[in-house]
């Protein structure tokens, strides 16, 4: 198949109560390792591309790591029968503008760093911007930190406010919204829990399809309620590159003089399968393509 906006997907798991999963990818392996297994299990999937992402794969130059992403996003989509969208995650509005262009089906503006105000200015501009190339947008009220940010602290992360999260739906024209309900991007642990009566009282402002982020570090009984609870898309990265990493580790353990990538990136490759098809089983969208 070809690339498709995700849209309708993520309205019919927001309807139905499942979650759409999206992983993130850093290499071509792990690209087609998403696409492997959402054939495997007749999902539909999202491969997300983060700034760090696209810097890696241009060698500096995340314009050119964008185009990178976005032909090879294109050839893992067309190998497989089932549908997958290609998102740009935590974008700058450049980005955004740029992976329109390049044929990307998803993508997140970040207004973070902005005003309120202007954060809704920008983010209602590219909205326009994307529903008319056929384009899904998710954007953030509310920060999910990385550790190492100056003065974080797992217990004392800003969670979204409800009154904002609806200001800011209603004044955008967003399909998607990513909250911050407790979790943390790049935690290689699940220890971490939501606050689900944060989430309880934005599903009672906001009907549109929630966004959970930094879900590697959640654990499963969180994630699973914060579902029931209305997150439609859960995102998925650093539990990713741990099984990617692990299977790779395994096999030069075992062979010190190994040197052909092949032979080690393909059990990578593997071992992320696994990983992927039980994520989307764990969702709720097997079986939903």
């Amino acid at each position: 198949m070809t690339l498709v906006n995700p849209k309708s997907w993520i309205d019919r798991a927001h309807n139905e109560g499942y979650a759409i999963a999206a992983f993130n990818a850093n290499t071509a392996e792990q690209m087609q390792a998403i696409v492997i297994a959402a054939e495997a299990e007749s999902a539909p999937a999202i491969i997300q591309v983060s700034h760090n992402a696209s810097l890696y794969f241009g060698s500096g130059n995340a314009t050119l790591g964008l185009r990178y992403y976005a032909e090879i996003g294109k050839i893992a989509a067309q190998s497989v029968s089932v549908p997958i969208a290609l998102h740009i995650d935590h974008a700058t509005e450049i980005e955004v503008i740029q992976a329109i262009a390049l044929g990307f089906t998803s993508v997140m503006f970040d207004g973070d760093g902005y005003p309120f105000e202007e954060n809704v200015t920008i983010t209602r501009r590219l909205s326009e911007l994307a529903h008319s190339n056929n384009v899904c947008i998710e954007a953030e009220i509310g920060a999910v930190p990385k550790p190492g940010e100056e003065a974080f602290d797992e217990d004392d992360v800003e969670l979204t406010d409800p009154d904002e999260a609806l200001a800011f739906i209603n004044a955008t024209d967003i399909d998607t919204l990513a909250i911050a309900l407790g979790s943390v991007h790049g935690i290689k642990d699940k220890h971490l829990s939501l606050n689900l009566e944060r989430l309880r009282e934005i599903r009672a402002k906001v009907d549109a399809p929630l966004v959970l982020h930094g879900s590697s570090g959640v654990t499963d009984d969180y994630i699973a309620q914060g579902i029931q609870l209305g997150l439609s898309k859960v995102n998925i990265a650093t539990q990713l590159n741990k099984a990617f990493t692990q299977g790779v580790r395994e096999v030069l353990s075992n062979d010190s003089n190994l040197v052909d990538p092949r032979k080690y990136l393909g059990p990578g490759r593997t071992a992320q399968i696994e990983v992927v098809r039980e994520r989307i089983r764990f969702a709720g969208a097997s079986n939903k393509a």
